[in-house]
C-alpha cells in the first residue's frame, strides 16, 4: 500500500505570488494580456518556460486560478488573497498563510510535524520528508519538499534561521484560528443569501448561480466587513452543514453538464450551480 504524500509541483517563485495574482486579477478572460503581464515580471524569459511551464501550472496547483486558454481568471481563494493584499501586505500574507496551511494540512503536514519537533536542521528535515513524497525520482521529491518549504517560509508559517527550520508559532496559531468554521455559522447564512441575491440581479434575474462565483462574493464580502476568512473549503463546509430546506427558503443544486473545476461536492454528487427560492419573495 502506497502511503506517500502528494505535494503540488511549484515552479514559480513564492516571492512573486502576489505580483502574479495581480496579473491574473488585471487580465481575466484575457490570455494575451495575462501572458504579457507575466512575461514583464521575467525579463528575457520565453513564454513556454515561464508562462506555460511555471506560472500557470503553479497558480493552478495552488488552487488560485480556474479556467483554461481564454477563460483563465482568479478562483475564489485567489480573489480573497488579492483583496487582502490590496488592503496591506501583512493582510495579504495572513490570508496566504490560511490558504497554504489548508493545503499543508491536506497534503504534507509539514507545519504539524515541525510544531511537534520544535527546531531541526533544514537538511535533516528535508531528508526525512523526501521518502514520504510521491514523485518520479528522489531529486524531484527533494525539489518538491524544498519548494513547499519555500512557500511556507515566504508566507510566514515557518522560519528558517541558521539553516534550521521551525514554525512561526504566532502566525500558525492565527492561521489555525482563521481556518476554524465553528464561529462562522452565525453570519454565513446572511452573507450567502445577500451574495446570492446580488448575483441574481447582476445576471438579469437568472436564478441559477455558479457556486464558484458565490464563493468569491461571500469571501470578499465577509473579509471586507469583518476581516474573517472564508476559503473555498470553508464555504463548502458551511454550505454543506446548513439546512437546505427551511420555512423561509429552499436551496437546490445543479449538476455540471461537462468537466468543470471547483465543483461543490454534496454526498457523492458534484454540483456546479446553486438556486435559492425564498418563501417571502
Amino acid at each position: 500500500m502506497n502511503n506517500r504524500k502528494t505535494l503540488p509541483v511549484l515552479k514559480a517563485s513564492s516571492h512573486k505570488i502576489f505580483a502574479l495574482l495581480g496579473c491574473v486579477h488585471d487580465h481575466p478572460f484575457d490570455r494575451d494580456g495575462l501572458r504579457e503581464a507575466v512575461l514583464n515580471l521575467y525579463p528575457g524569459k520565453d513564454e513556454k518556460s515561464v508562462f506555460r511551464g511555471m506560472v500557470i501550472p503553479t497558480l493552478r496547483r495552488l488552487g488560485l486560478i480556474i479556467g483554461y486558454e481564454q477563460s483563465i481568471r482568479l478562483s475564489a481563494n485567489g480573489t480573497l488573497i488579492v483583496t487582502a493584499f490590496d488592503n496591506s501586505e501583512p493582510q495579504g500574507l495572513r490570508v496566504l498563510q490560511v490558504v497554504l496551511l489548508e493545503i499543508d494540512q491536506a497534503t504534507a503536514h509539514f507545519t504539524e510535524e515541525l510544531e511537534k519537533i520544535g527546531s531541526i536542521a533544514a537538511e535533516q528535515f528535508q531528508n526525512t520528508q523526501v521518502p514520504k513524497i510521491e514523485a518520479p525520482s528522489r531529486n524531484q521529491s527533494l525539489e518538491r519538499v524544498r519548494d513547499w518549504i519555500a512557500y511556507l517560509s515566504y508566507a510566514g508559517l515557518v522560519c528558517i534561521q541558521d539553516n534550521h527550520l521551525q514554525v512561526n508559532s504566532n502566525n500558525l496559531r492565527q492561521a489555525q484560528a482563521d481556518l476554524e468554521v465553528t464561529g462562522k455559522h452565525h453570519f454565513f447564512k446572511h452573507y450567502l443569501f445577500d451574495g446570492y441575491k446580488e448575483l441574481v440581479q447582476r445576471q438579469s434575474s437568472v436564478r441559477s448561480i455558479d457556486i464558484e462565483e458565490l464563493r468569491e462574493k461571500v469571501a470578499v464580502s465577509v473579509y471586507k466587513d469583518t476581516s474573517a476568512t472564508i476559503t473555498k473549503n470553508q464555504f463548502d463546509i458551511l454550505l454543506t452543514r446548513m439546512s437546505h430546506i427551511a420555512n423561509e427558503y429552499t436551496i437546490t443544486f445543479g449538476r455540471s453538464m461537462g468537466p468543470e473545476e471547483n465543483l461543490f461536492i454534496l454526498g457523492d454528487k458534484y454540483y456546479q450551480t446553486i438556486s435559492i427560492c425564498f418563501t417571502k419573495e
